[in-house]
């Protein structure tokens, strides 16, 4: 019996380390377990969200938000201190001589439920596929994903136009702020994803944002 109940507690182990090594990996690993999350394939644009164009003002902002949920569990998002690349005194970034690296402010990005399951032909309209924003107490602005204290970004692409938008709105106004990025996109396998993701990615000269769009990943 001994033997059998160690035997039982080492399959188990194996277990529980496999599924945090699929689950811990980000956009880039399939996942492999099923949450009932919404099917986006056909969505339609809800009334006052315009169609090939991000939002530009609050109102509209507000009408492509409807219908939409984030996904606030820890393993589904990320949450990191961004790089800060800039011209000043301190450590070196890597390969570069000229410009130092460090610790930014501490943000979190989380991303629209079911966003795995956006058709391209949806996607060729125009998206919002996550969401992000500074913790409570940052006071350094990010501009480069238009991150600012107390507010939330969110994140806009167009597969066709291979563009992104990082849209927020702008106090006691009408009006958005929006910074566009290129969009980068990596296909994967229709099905390989069993729900969204979103994730923070450091490489050795950028920050960049992760997240799924469609059956493909989104940078």
């Amino acid at each position: 019996m001994a033997s059998t109940l160690s035997g039982r507690n080492v399959g188990l182990r194996t277990l529980f380390w496999s599924l945090v090594v699929v689950l811990g990996t980000g956009c880039t690993t399939k996942v492999i377990y099923s949450v009932p999350y919404p099917n986006f394939q056909t969505m339609a644009l809800p009334p006052g969200c315009p169609v090939n164009s991000r939002p530009t003002d609050t109102s509209q902002l507000r009408a492509c938000l409807t219908g939409l949920e984030f996904d606030t569990t820890e393993i589904a998002g990320d949450e990191q201190r961004l790089m800060i690349r800039d011209a000043g005194a301190g450590p070196r970034c890597h390969g570069d001589l000229f410009h130092a690296c460090r610790y930014g402010p501490l943000a979190k990005i989380e991303p629209v439920k079911g966003a795995h399951t956006y058709a391209d032909s949806v996607l060729e309209q125009g998206r919002i596929i996550a969401r992000m924003f500074l913790r409570a107490g940052e006071t350094e602005e990010y501009p480069k994903f238009g991150l600012v204290p107390g507010d939330t970004t969110y994140w806009w692409v167009q597969i066709g136009k291979d563009s992104s938008y990082f849209v927020h709105s702008v106090a006691q106004s009408d009006t958005v702020t929006a910074v566009g990025r290129p969009l980068e996109r990596n296909p994967h396998e229709e099905g390989s994803f069993q729900q969204a993701l979103a994730r923070w990615v450091w490489v050795e000269d950028d920050e960049k944002a992760n997240g799924n769009c469609g059956s493909s990943c989104c940078k």
